[in-house]
C-alpha cells in the first residue's frame, strides 16, 4: 500500500515541476527586457546579441519579435547618429587640410574622353616631362589616387615592374602596362589605389633621401635606373598627403550618407 503511495506522488511532483517551468513567451519576453536594459544603458552590441537569441530561439513568439525588431531599428537610429557626430567632429579639419594642399595641384580632364578629372602636382604634369623615365602620380576627383611609372626610350622594354630603393630599403610594384610609338617608344605602367599609395608612402618616408628607381621589362637586360630628383621627392610626396586625405575624407562621406539613410528610413 504504501509502494502505491510513492507512485502516485512521483508523477504529482513532475507536473508540479512541469507547471512551473516558463513558457516560451515569457522566456521571450525576458530576453527583450533585457535588450531593452542594454540599451538604455548605452550596450547597443550587446543588445543586439540578445535580440538575436530571442529571433532564433523563440521563432514562433511573433509578438516579441516585433518588439525586438521596433527595438533593433531604434539601436540603428542611435548608432547612426553617433556616426554623424564622429564624422562631423573629423571632416572640417580633413577637408581643410585638403583645401590647403591642393592649391599645390592643378586640375585636368578632357570633357570628351573622361569620366573623371584628375589633381596633378603642378612639378609632375605629363606635358613638361614626355621624353625621359618618371613617375607620375594624381588623385581622381572620385578620390581615388593613381600612379604611373613612364618609360621613354629607343627601344621597347614590355615594363613589368618598378623598384624603389632607398637608405636600405626596397620595395616593388607591378602594375598593367600601356605602350605607343611616335618615333621613340613610350611604355607607361598603371597602379591603382592601395598600391600607388603605398609606393607613394615609400617616396614620403624617404623623401629627404635619395631614392633609386628601377624599371624592369620581360628580360633581365631590359631595365633602366634613374632617381628622383628633390622636387620629384616632394611632389610624390604631397601626392601621397592629397591621396590618403582623400581616402579618409572619402571613407567619412560614405558613412555620412549610410547614417542620413538610416535615419530617415527610420524617421519615415
Amino acid at each position: 500500500m504504501i509502494r502505491n503511495k510513492q507512485f502516485f506522488f512521483i508523477p504529482l511532483i513532475l507536473l508540479v515541476f512541469v507547471a512551473c517551468q516558463p513558457t516560451d513567451q515569457e522566456r521571450a519576453t525576458t530576453l527583450y527586457s533585457e535588450a531593452h536594459t542594454l540599451v538604455d544603458n548605452g550596450q547597443w552590441r550587446q543588445a543586439r546579441i540578445v535580440l538575436d537569441s530571442l529571433h532564433n530561439t523563440y521563432p514562433k513568439q511573433v509578438a516579441q519579435r516585433r518588439l525586438a525588431k521596433a527595438l533593433e531599428d531604434s539601436i540603428t537610429y542611435l548608432e547612426a547618429q553617433r556616426t554623424l557626430a564622429y564624422v562631423d567632429t573629423l571632416l572640417p579639419p580633413l577637408m581643410e587640410q585638403a583645401d590647403k594642399l591642393i592649391k599645390r595641384f592643378k586640375y585636368e580632364k578632357n570633357e570628351k574622353y573622361e569620366d573623371y578629372g584628375r589633381y596633378v602636382h603642378r612639378l609632375l604634369s605629363t606635358g613638361s616631362n614626355t621624353s625621359r623615365n618618371f613617375l607620375q602620380a594624381y588623385v581622381r576627383d572620385d578620390r581615388q589616387t593613381v600612379v604611373k611609372s613612364y618609360y621613354y626610350g629607343p627601344t621597347a622594354m614590355h615594363q613589368q615592374s618598378v623598384t624603389l630603393q632607398s637608405e636600405g630599403e626596397s620595395i616593388i610594384f607591378q602594375g598593367h602596362n600601356h605602350h605607343f610609338e611616335d618615333g621613340a617608344h613610350h611604355e607607361i605602367m598603371t597602379l591603382d589605389n592601395d598600391i600607388a599609395l603605398s609606393l607613394l608612402n615609400f617616396v614620403s618616408t624617404h623623401h629627404k633621401a635619395r631614392i633609386r628607381v628601377e624599371g624592369k621589362g620581360d628580360k633581365v637586360s631590359r631595365n633602366w635606373v634613374y632617381y628622383l630628383n628633390e622636387k620629384e621627392r616632394e611632389a610624390l610626396s604631397d601626392t601621397y598627403q592629397l591621396g590618403f586625405l582623400m581616402k579618409d575624407i572619402n571613407r567619412l562621406e560614405q558613412m555620412q550618407r549610410v547614417a542620413n539613410a538610416q535615419i530617415n528610413h527610420y524617421l519615415q
